[in-house]
């Protein structure tokens, strides 16, 4: 059975399996940070799932196989928006509807939050990106050519959800 579980600090290590697996399977969409993330400590783990307005992290299982991951962060320049950050499902379990559940998920804790718009980005080229933010309802605001952590130029393309 396929469930949605919001992480915490104690599934440290559950979020630490998926997040490097995503990064070592799709390095072109998550930047080429694995080698960072995988020098970071337990207390690193933990303090990402530190929960709050602050930040919030799920995972999608398969009964208790981790096959996903999600979150969402306040924005660092603006407190009254949040970014959605770091999506990723295996591949078998691609295309089954299971990012709608990565959406709402998202979107309501940002309401709960208080939080008055939603902005997400995704880098060119990444057409699963694109359709899944059109269809939760992200408008296109703009692209900016930017250096990705894997040391190449390439287009970030933007949307907001006003909330």
């Amino acid at each position: 059975m396929i469930t949605l579980k919001r992480l915490t600090q104690d599934d440290w290590q559950t979020y630490r399996d998926i997040r490097l697996e995503s990064l070592r399977e799709e390095p072109l969409f998550f930047g080429g940070r694995v080698q960072v993330e995988e020098a970071l400590t337990e207390a690193d783990w933990r303090s990402r799932l530190s929960g709050g307005r602050q930040n919030a992290v799920w995972c999608l299982f398969d009964d208790d196989t981790p096959v996903g991951l999600t979150g969402v962060v306040q924005q660092r320049e603006d407190a009254d928006g949040a970014l959605l950050v770091a999506s990723y499902i295996r591949r078998p379990y691609r295309g089954n509807g299971y990012s709608a559940q990565y959406y709402q998920a998202r979107i309501d804790w940002a309401r709960e939050q208080g939080f008055k718009y939603i902005d997400v980005a995704h880098r060119s080229g990444n057409e699963a990106s694109r359709a899944a933010n059109r269809k939760a309802g992200f408008q296109y605001t703009h692209t900016e050519s930017v250096l990705w952590p894997d040391g190449t130029h390439d287009d970030k393309v933007c949307y907001r959800l006003i909330l």
